[in-house]
């Protein structure tokens, strides 16, 4: 069972996200909030797995709320589910440790794999998102990654830490590389730290942004 709260300003969206959560037995959702200040008031007493986040909200908005759950609730995932295709809101949500990015009008299926994917440690960009990304790491600066050429960052990984980076970029799980590759858990766990350790990347979403530039 996954606990989820959704934090939305508009009320018909929440009802219409909890409806669509309901098909499925195997979420609970737990609470719900008009803004990131009501959803970090709503942390303190309740614990959720997941929480499906909007970005433009009064009173605090879902980039802030996404900062301060990742601060102080790093185990929590945080999927930004809105309208707003925007390479500036996906980017600072996405450095601000969000898990996934989709957007509002995706159906019932995409939020679930969304959220699958987030319980499982990996990162889920809509396509549409993904260009966007992909755009704004072209301007950001100071992130170890404008300084980095395509051909040097593969320069720099193993063979096998290729074959792990390959894995990541097709959306697999730590334990679906490891059993892909004949190895533990624990030794996939190694090779992506070494490899954000090379690349002098912060987490595993700066991996995958990078390694979509790349391979």
């Amino acid at each position: 069972m996954v606990n989820i709260i959704i934090v939305d300003d508009q009320e018909i969206v929440r009802e219409g996200l909890k409806m669509i959560l309901s098909l499925h037995e195997e979420i609970n959702v737990i609470g719900e909030a008009s803004n990131g200040e009501e959803a970090l008031e709503l942390l303190t007493y309740t614990s959720p797995e997941v929480i499906l986040m909007d970005i433009k909200m009064p009173v605090m908005n879902g980039i802030e709320a996404t900062k301060w759950v990742k601060a102080k609730y790093p185990d929590i995932k945080v999927i930004i589910l809105t309208t707003f295709n925007d390479s500036e809101y996906i980017f600072t949500g996405l450095k601000n440790g969000a898990d996934g990015y989709i957007l509002k009008d995706s159906g019932s299926q995409e939020i679930m794999y969304a959220i699958k994917t987030a319980c499982e440690g990996n990162i889920l960009l809509n396509p549409k998102i993904t260009r966007e990304v992909v755009n704004a790491l072209n301007s950001v600066k100071n992130t170890g990654i404008e300084n980095l050429r395509n051909e040097h960052i593969l320069q720099l990984l193993t063979p096998r830490e290729l074959e792990v980076a390959k894995g990541i970029m097709e959306g697999k799980s730590n334990k679906e590389i490891s059993s892909d590759l004949f190895i533990t858990e624990g030794t996939v766990k190694n090779y992506v730290s070494r490899m954000l350790e090379k690349l002098e990347l912060r987490n595993r979403t700066e991996l995958t942004l990078c390694l979509q530039k790349s391979l």
